[in-house]
């Protein structure tokens, strides 16, 4: 179940924290959960010294790492809409810390967590380089987790801190390597996104005589000249090919491309924007009587039930997708898996709150999903990085996860040579009927 804020860029008010937890930190700065309410002394603090934190089965903690965790503060667009709401991630964190107390699980090799929050502006570079910064230098994080959307912010922390970062959306390619080793990703990178898409529409004969016109966001021009590259290869010629400049919500190009398309004959257009680009140039597309075939790699926050449903119906009912989520799993009746039964069973006995497993799927049922996925990787990652862990040691241990399930993704997989984990993909299909994806058979190995 892949389901984020949609009118972002490409992002999302957090609900009202539970009674244990204090409300969130402001935009681009950090600060630390409060102590478990007197009234309830049985619930776990979601940080505070180890002298504040229970003794579990596992022993007493003899050091206590800081954890940050930056999210995004979108606020401003679920006044718009309230289905954009991720809910509280801090919440959602606590959920699973408590969990983990409950079972044993912390203190871990004889460490306790502490986290630190940092809420931030996903349109703004500015407010993410102010978060980094604060959680660097104000909170001294052991590493951090991210929410979408903070790139930025986690290269900041990476290139200029030298903190271990697992962030949950993609980079270029070449961040990676610039960031090294410290940069990790739940998703691929945007290259080999784009690679598996070209490959996946080429197996689906999708591409097959059309002409095809491609939209494309400058901040991803690496990612895109991989994907032009890969078509090429794959014996598919690009009639039309115009990028954007925008910068957040939309961008000027959005209607002129329509006539770039319409002029050049595109058949078939493939649109890696932002969400607001997405939706500008499909109402502006419908407003002109243009019925370009449609294909969506899982791109910015394109693939969620609530992005999907603000675009025009007519012209993406029974559309096809790539994910690399779980997106649709709910709508095709499919089982939830262990990670994600385990994840929602915690959050809704820790805030008491019941989380919606229906279709249309929400933001904050995929927000929730998301925070344990990041919770889990983390753990992992401490599992085998010794009693006295380093940031060295921390990264050796998570380039040693393989395989590993999540809830809300395909398994994930690092490397020392590959820290961009999930990577499987499968076809979903959206349908205007229900306002949703359905998922379409099992995840597979990418052939690109």
């Amino acid at each position: 179940m892949s389901v984020v804020a949609a009118a972002c860029s490409d992002g999302t008010d957090a609900n009202e924290a539970a009674d244990t937890v204090e409300p969130s930190t402001t935009a681009a700065t950090a600060s630390t959960a409060s102590p478990s309410s007197p009234s309830s002394p049985s619930s776990p603090t979601t940080g505070g010294d180890s002298s504040e934190n229970p003794i579990t089965t596992s022993g007493e903690a003899r050091r206590t790492l800081r954890i940050g965790f930056a999210y995004a503060d979108v606020s401003a667009f679920t006044i718009l809409n309230d289905k954009f709401s991720i809910g509280d991630p801090e919440v959602q964190a606590a959920s699973v810390l408590q969990a983990w107390r409950r079972e044993g699980i912390l203190p871990i090799n004889g460490i306790d967590l502490e986290f630190v929050y940092a809420k931030f502006n996903n349109l703004s570079p500015e407010d993410q380089l102010g978060a980094c910064t604060s959680l660097a230098e104000d909170e001294d994080v052991f590493a951090v987790i991210t929410s979408r959307d903070f790139q930025v912010g986690s290269q900041c922390l990476a290139e200029r801190y030298g903190i271990p970062v697992i962030d949950s959306s993609g980079l270029p390619r070449s961040a990676y390597a610039r960031s090294a080793p410290w940069l990790f990703t739940v998703r691929a990178d945007e290259s080999q996104v784009l690679e598996s898409f070209a490959a996946w529409a080429t197996e689906k004969g999708a591409l097959d005589g059309k002409r095809i016109g491609i939209y494309w966001d400058t901040r991803s021009q690496e990612a895109v000249d991989a994907f032009k590259a890969a078509l090429v290869e794959l014996g598919h010629e690009i009639a039309s090919d115009l990028p954007s400049d925008g910068e957040g919500i939309g961008s000027p190009q959005d209607q002129i491309v329509i006539q770039r398309f319409v002029a050049d004959s595109v058949d078939l257009a493939i649109l890696l924007v932002g969400t607001s680009s997405v939706t500008n140039f499909l109402a502006s597309a419908e407003q002109q009587g243009y019925q370009p075939d449609l294909l969506f790699p899982e791109w910015a926050n394109q693939l969620t039930d609530v992005s999907t449903a603000s675009f025009p119906q007519a012209l993406v009912d029974g559309v096809e997708a790539m994910p690399m989520s779980r997106l649709g799993e709910i709508a095709a009746g499919f089982e939830l898996n262990p990670q994600a039964v385990t994840c929602i069973e915690n959050f809704e006995s820790f805030s008491g709150e019941e989380v919606a497993l229906e279709s249309p799927e929400s933001g904050e049922t995929g927000q929730t999903l998301f925070t344990c996925d990041l919770m889990s990787i983390l753990l992992e990652g401490l599992r085998n990085a010794g009693d006295d862990p380093t940031p060295e040691s921390f990264v050796a241990s998570l380039e040693m996860i393989e395989n590993f399930p999540l809830a809300a993704w395909g398994n994930l997989s690092f490397s020392a040579d590959d820290h961009a984990g999930v990577d499987q993909v499968r076809t979903a299909r959206w349908a205007t009927a229900c306002e949703c994806w359905t998922a379409m058979g099992e995840f597979t190995d990418p052939t690109g």
